[in-house]
């Protein structure tokens, strides 16, 4: 964990907040260490400045929106949503080049993405495509969560669930209180997939109440996801009830982790489901489940956080359940030495 400072890509899409909450405001946020302000134009488009007026340094959070342009708090400098100073109260001309950093952003709800890298190099790539997310085939509910760990720590456990059994037993699907089958996975240039597929067996207790599904009868269970980018994570659950003429349930668990700084990460997370969709008391029961898992998780991952910073990086051991996560730590790797001119990463 030594060396956070820069450990996290720039040219890269990050949800920087969900839809609802940027409108006709002025809304400042950190991402990636850096402060930004996000505010919606009479279009309806999102934009998204520095959080600083190049004037005075004031953040531009601390001023007011005239228009489309944020009028700064301090002294009335007027900018446009491309950054471009436009007005100067105390004086005719504005002085050449005056102008806040702008960033790209783009929507597709419920998120708002920001690319926080070489603005040219947005336009190689879309915000990844979350379609369950919209889908009105679906449910979906979600909430943010702060853990303040690097986003890292949170992709290996993303990446892990074998851990479950032993920090989460009481939730656990019943294959993993076992030796859980074999992880197989999947490999691109920028993108880590995964998948295991579990033998028949009954439901744990949750997922009978969740799904109306049977107690007495057992159901084979895929669990599957994929690491998208290093803002985003997307975990699956499918459980196969052909027996009832139902196909298959698949519970969708989207991640983005986006990171504030180095020892920080903020956490837009929705689950989507497929069945019982209108049924408000599932996703109440869903979202219990979920907030107990990921509190559980966000405690161990601070709490390992916390000593490293205490007492510094330590040499560590690998397994086969940790494959997923190191492969997802070369492809950072390769991305930040990318952006900063080297070579890939060395392989061992």
């Amino acid at each position: 964990m030594s060396g956070l400072a820069g450990n996290y890509p720039l040219n890269c899409w990050y949800v920087a907040a969900t839809s609802d909450e940027v409108g006709r405001g002025l809304v400042g946020r950190t991402v990636l260490g850096q402060p930004v302000l996000f505010y919606r134009l009479r279009s309806g488009a999102v934009a998204a400045l520095e959080d600083r007026c190049p004037h005075r340094s004031l953040p531009l959070s601390y001023g007011t929106l005239s228009d489309d342009e944020v009028v700064c708090g301090y002294h009335g400098m007027a900018f446009g949503p491309d950054g471009r100073c436009v007005r100067v109260p105390s004086q005719e001309n504005v002085p050449y080049g005056a102008r806040a950093r702008s960033f790209p952003v783009t929507e597709e709800p419920p998120f708002v993405w920001v690319w926080m890298g070489d603005p040219a190099t947005s336009t190689l790539s879309d915000p990844p495509t979350l379609p369950w997310l919209q889908d009105t085939g679906w449910a979906t509910f979600g909430e943010t969560l702060l853990v303040e760990a690097n986003f890292l720590l949170l992709h290996e456990n993303a990446l892990d669930l074998t851990h479950f059994p032993h920090v989460h037993p009481g939730l656990s699907p019943s294959p993993y209180l076992g030796t859980p089958p074999r992880l197989e996975i999947e490999v691109t240039e920028t993108t880590v997939s995964y998948y295991r597929d579990f033998p028949p067996s009954p439901l744990v207790d949750w997922q009978a109440r969740t799904t109306g599904l049977p107690r007495d009868r057992d159901y084979a269970q895929r669990e599957s996801g994929e690491f998208v980018s290093p803002g985003l994570h997307v975990d699956r659950m499918h459980v196969f009830a052909a027996a009832e003429g139902a196909g298959s349930y698949d519970k969708i668990l989207t991640r983005a982790f986006t990171p504030l700084g180095p020892r920080s990460t903020l956490v837009h997370w929705q689950v989507s489901r497929n069945y019982l969709t209108g049924r408000p008391e599932v996703s109440d029961q869903l979202r219990d489940v979920h907030l107990a898992t990921l509190t559980a998780d966000k405690r161990l991952l601070e709490a390992i956080q916390a000593r490293a910073d205490r007492f510094g990086a330590e040499e560590e051991f690998n397994v086969s359940a940790d494959v997923a996560g190191l492969r997802a730590h070369r492809i950072i790797e390769d991305l930040l030495a990318a952006e900063r001119g080297g070579p890939p990463a060395r392989r061992t």
